[in-house]
């Protein structure tokens, strides 16, 4: 991520500074503190960019796995017709279509789960990136000001 690159220049920059006698504060220069500021925040769009693209590839793939089981069970119920002939054949039939809707619908349901669970795991990685990228840009801000 070029956000967290810009953020370990920054972090260098600070660190490299030099000390001022009997202090731990540093003297940096203010223009190249504001460029990488600059350049952080031209790239945390792409980051939120990023993660709306997370969020629509959930949806899509929510779709995709509810249009599968609503396949699936059409086809079961299209098998369960063809097979009402006789009273044998509809029972087996009946115990087939009802087993393939069952398994249509927890595999939908275990897609769909897992689903839930990559996004959210994705989305939670990118919120503490996200969390950590604005305590550090707080933090450096709070070190700016006080060195006024």
């Amino acid at each position: 991520m070029k956000v967290l690159e810009l953020l370990t220049e920054l972090e260098e920059l600070v660190e490299k500074g030099n000390t001022l006698p009997f202090s731990s504060k540093a003297l940096v220069s203010p223009e190249e503190i504001m460029e990488i500021i600059d350049e952080i925040r031209e790239e945390l769009p792409a980051e939120l960019v990023q993660a709306r693209e997370i969020v629509e590839q959930k949806k899509k793939i929510m779709v995709e796995a509810e249009g599968d089981a609503e396949r699936i069970k059409n086809e079961a119920e299209k098998k369960l017709k063809e097979m009402i002939d006789t009273n044998e054949i509809t029972r087996t039939a009946t115990a087939q279509a009802e087993t393939i809707i069952k398994n249509a619908q927890a595999s939908a349901k275990e897609l769909r789960i897992g689903t839930q669970h990559y996004s959210d795991k994705i989305l939670y990685n990118l919120q503490v990136q996200l969390k950590e990228l604005n305590d550090k840009i707080e933090a450096n801000r709070k070190e700016i000001k006080e060195i006024k």
